[in-house]
Order: structure tokens, then sequence, then C-alpha cells
């Protein structure tokens, strides 16, 4: 499985890419460099990781998103965000004024699989208007807000780019 971060590392933001392979190896790239690294748990909180040939011991404290590493007498405040999570989070974000339209995108390329909510239908903060599959998951999109869906541009079975809007809400 790969999973894709932006993590806050101290001061820096880097694009953090992470594929897990068989018998604890994993393939990391960090802003498009990648390493193989060799990570086995040593308890709980602390990992013993084979990285560029190098033996580091590493110690977590924290709860995600926000992390501690502890490694060679140092300590780095470290903040994942999963970038599909930061995604859905952005895609009902308003577009317009505060109170007029919003418009609701998708996340990801994929294909619209259900309209949940018509034209002219009033919705609630929270309530799914479209249900997109990307990437073999399904995913809702749900209204930001209170308010009234003026517009579906997407019809099931539709395919979708990253970006586009898929329904206005006021």
């Amino acid at each position: 499985m790969r999973r894709t971060f932006e993590a806050q590392v101290g001061e820096r933001t880097v694009t953090v890419t992470v594929a897990e392979h068989d018998g604890g190896r994993y393939e990391v790239t960090l802003d498009g460099r990648e390493r193989i690294a060799d990570a086995r748990p040593l308890g709980e909180r602390a990992w013993s990781v084979v990285l560029d040939g190098a033996v580091h011991t590493l110690d977590l404290e924290g709860e995600l998103p926000d992390l501690t590493v502890h490694f060679r007498d140092r300590s780095v405040p470290v903040k994942l965000v999963d970038a599909r999570r930061k995604l859905l989070a952005e895609a009902g974000r308003p577009t317009g004024p505060k109170g007029g339209p919003t418009a609701i995108r998708a996340h990801m390329p994929g294909k619209v699989v259900k309209v949940l909510a018509a034209a002219g239908t009033r919705v609630s903060a929270g309530q799914g208007l479209l249900v997109v599959e990307a990437m073999k998951m399904e995913n809702e999109l749900r209204a930001p807000r209170d308010g009234t869906v003026v517009a579906v541009r997407a019809r099931e079975g539709q395919a979708v780019e990253a970006g586009e809007t898929l329904a206005t809400l006021e």
C-alpha cells in the first residue's frame, strides 16, 4: 500500500510517500528523492531503521498527527497530514464570499457513483452530496455548511478530474 503525507518537520514542510513491501522494507520518497528503508519495531514506540546502510533508533512520542521523533540525541517535532484527508477537507472549502456560493469539487480523479442531493435540495452541514469512487474507494463529498444545492454539474457514471466543480451550494 502506498500513502502520501505532507509532513511539517520543524519549520520545513515536505511531501512524503511511503510504500510498504514485505518483511519491513519500505520505499520512502521525500520531496521526490527515493530511498529504501528497513524498519523493525523495538517496542510500542521505538523503531530500528536501516537507511543508506546506517542503523538508526527512533523513539516516537505523542499521537498522530502530532509526534516528536527522538534520534541521535535530537528531538524533532513532526506533524503528519495524510494527503487524501487534506484533499477531502479542501474539497468542501468555500470558494466564494462568506455565505455566497460554495463549489463542491472532486478531490482527485475518479467516477461519480451516486448523486445524493439534487438541485434545490436544502442540506445541513455534513450531509452527503455526492459519492465519488477514486483509487478503488468510495468517498462521500459532504456539505461544508448548511445551505441549498443550487446546481449539480455531475451525473452518476461520469468521470471527473481533480478540482472539477461537481455541485454548488448557497
